[in-house]
């Protein structure tokens, strides 16, 4: 029972007293207390107790440079126990710079991982104070070294980076990524280190998820010693000149080396990635199946070593983040210290910002002010419609969750609604190329099709928005659906088939006729409110949209008994000669072209009744 500590008091009573002592009875004593320290917990949790962390980091910048030594020992085993948040920012506040040093300071790490190799991984932007001295000065990305000065590191050089790897005092090997990093621009850098026990050992270097560097280098650092001199964005020395100046995301060390397809993945989740790798719904970005598996299969989130993020920090302290369960490779806590001029950014996506305000849905009503006069000329500014579109589309391609509230609140049904009942002026090329240009990246999407189907039905397929604009305008749109449209197995996977053929049917009888149907046919036409093409134009565009039924009724199988129903519908209602040629001359095509299936169905239908 002599080394168990009784009284929690005469720890602080043997902490003053040692303030009036010499330095060999204090270096003794603290020598003895620590190996005392070591022999039980119950002496750990009683110095816990009486805060001794605290007492001691009090008097350690006063104290003579051995005894800091003897008490940075102790700390070490009292940290590994037990330390408050309180004890650690007083621990990180002794470590802040002066004389402007600056950069994020590591705890020590106890042993470096190197047998799976590691990799070093961040989003950076640089953005110097000044140009004058961009060729002298050498910002560091991070520096891992011992106190001997052995270790890792990252630095730059003009626009290349330079990869260290310091193995015995003065000797080493360096390693130059040929890649010009251009100031005030996003980077996403990997650094892989592949050991090889037989052969030579790798370096990789990545830029945007993509290799931009090679090299076979033997970089392992054979070392029993502490990794206490870890800092990111500056060296060891924190020199003004070695401190890196700009801007990182989130950073992380695993502690394997990453393959190329993971590196990849990674670069998918972009630069305001902060997790784990653990949950597939974290994100709201659009993921392949592939990606998402290598992401979130486990592997990622269980070799993470250490990550710290700029939300993830209190005041000056840089919490550290990797998940609970994964080992620790340092000497106590893990957390580190953000010293002078480092501040945490927090930014906020538009995304975040339109969530915050009701989604993708507020900007609907301002599709019905289209026709609104501008102020300043007095005439509604025809521009808007196709900014308000991109906003709209390029805000749906970025979050599957904006893309999920626009499906569930009918969104391209209300634009749809909105663009028929305003002025056609604003129905332009742009507008129109915008809207084909997101069908067809809906298409590429494996789960963009009930989206894709909501587009087709209420803006593209809807006659009344496009029958008074230019006949450019329409033959593009007639052209597309003839073509492209139809190929495309996603598009036609969305479409509704038969409902598709009768409302093409549909949009021939009562907006593309070439003669007004209402003297002999009795129809009441539609499309009369507003400029039409001519009748050579309308000619082409029924072509157009003939050519687009029979590619439909053809499609998989051959006819269905309603789409051929609706085709001899419109011949039996329609009378004008000019009107019905063109659907007579599809018909007998068809019938020609594809016997098979047009004969027994047009005879189930008394088609020659």
């Amino acid at each position: 029972m002599n080394f168990i500590i009784q009284e929690g008091e005469s720890i602080t009573c043997m902490v003053d007293l040692l303030d009036k002592c010499d330095v060999t009875c204090q270096a003794e004593i603290w020598s003895m207390f620590t190996a005392i320290l070591k022999k039980s917990i119950r002496n750990l949790q009683i110095c816990t107790e009486v805060s001794l962390v605290e007492q001691v980091l009090h008097r350690i910048d006063k104290a003579d440079s051995m005894i800091a030594d003897l008490l940075v020992d102790m700390l070490g085993v009292l940290a590994s126990y037990s330390v408050t948040v309180r004890e650690l920012k007083l621990y990180f506040s002794k470590l802040q710079g002066d004389k402007g040093k600056w950069a994020i300071a590591l705890p020590p790490i106890a042993k470096w991982p190197y047998q799976n190799g590691f990799t070093f991984h961040t989003w950076l932007r640089m953005d110097p104070v000044n140009n004058i001295n961009v060729d002298k000065d050498k910002p560091y990305l991070y520096c891992f070294r011992t106190s001997k000065g052995l270790g890792y590191s990252a630095h730059f050089v003009g626009g290349c980076l330079v990869v260290t790897s310091i193995k015995s005092k003065g000797k080493g090997f360096q390693h130059c990524v040929k890649f010009d990093f251009k100031p005030q621009k996003w980077y996403m850098v990997t650094i892989v280190h592949i050991y090889n026990r037989w052969k030579n050992s790798e370096l990789r270097c990545y830029v945007n998820g993509e290799l931009a560097s090679y090299g076979e280098i033997t970089w392992f650092v054979n070392t029993s010693d502490t990794f206490d001199k870890c800092f990111l964005g500056s060296s060891e020395t924190a020199d003004a000149n070695r401190v890196f100046c700009g801007q990182m995301t989130a950073v992380y060390l695993f502690c394997e080396a990453l393959n190329a397809a993971q590196i990849f993945a990674i670069y998918q989740l972009g630069l305001g990635y902060k997790g784990t790798f653990k949950f597939k719904g974290e994100s709201d970005l659009f993921l392949a199946d592939h990606h998402k598996l290598l992401l979130y299969d486990g592997k990622l989130s269980n070799v993470i070593a250490f990550t710290y993020n700029p939300r993830a920090t209190d005041a000056q302290l840089c919490l550290e983040s990797s998940p609970k369960d994964n080992p620790s490779i340092f000497v106590h806590s893990p957390h580190a210290l953000m010293l002078q001029d480092v501040k945490a950014v927090i930014t906020h996506s538009i995304q975040s910002a339109m969530h915050s305000i009701g989604g993708v849905q507020v900007l609907f009503p301002l599709f019905a002010q289209l026709d609104y006069m501008q102020y300043s000329v007095d005439q509604p500014d025809t521009t808007v419609c196709s900014i308000l579109l991109a906003f709209i589309m390029e805000l749906l391609k970025n979050s599957i969750a904006m893309q999920e509230q626009m499906l569930s609140c009918k969104g391209f049904l209300v634009i749809g609604y909105s663009l028929e009942k305003s002025s056609k002026a604003h129905i332009s090329r742009a507008v129109l190329e915008l809207c084909l240009a997101f069908a067809k990246y809906l298409s590429n999407l494996h789960n963009g099709v009930p989206l894709l189907k909501q587009l087709c039905d209420h803006i593209l397929l809807n006659p009344a928005i496009w029958i008074h604009t230019p006949a450019k305008v329409q033959l593009i749109l007639y052209t597309y659906l003839s073509t492209e449209f139809v190929g495309t197995a996603n598009i036609y996977n969305a479409i509704r088939r038969v409902g598709t053929v009768l409302l093409a049917m549909h949009t021939l009888k009562y907006y593309y006729w070439v003669v007004n149907p209402q003297d002999r046919s009795g129809i009441v036409p539609k499309g009369l409110d507003g400029p039409r093409p001519n009748q050579k134009e309308i000619l082409s565009l029924r072509a157009f949209l003939l050519m687009f039924v029979k590619q439909l009724v053809m499609k998989d199988h051959g006819v269905k008994e309603d789409e051929l129903q609706g085709i001899l519908n419109y011949l039996l209602t329609i009378h004008e000669d000019d009107n019905l040629m063109d659907v007579l001359q599809l018909l007998v095509a068809l019938m020609s072209e594809h016997p098979s299936s047009m004969i027994p169905a047009f005879d189930q239908k008394n088609g020659l009744r």
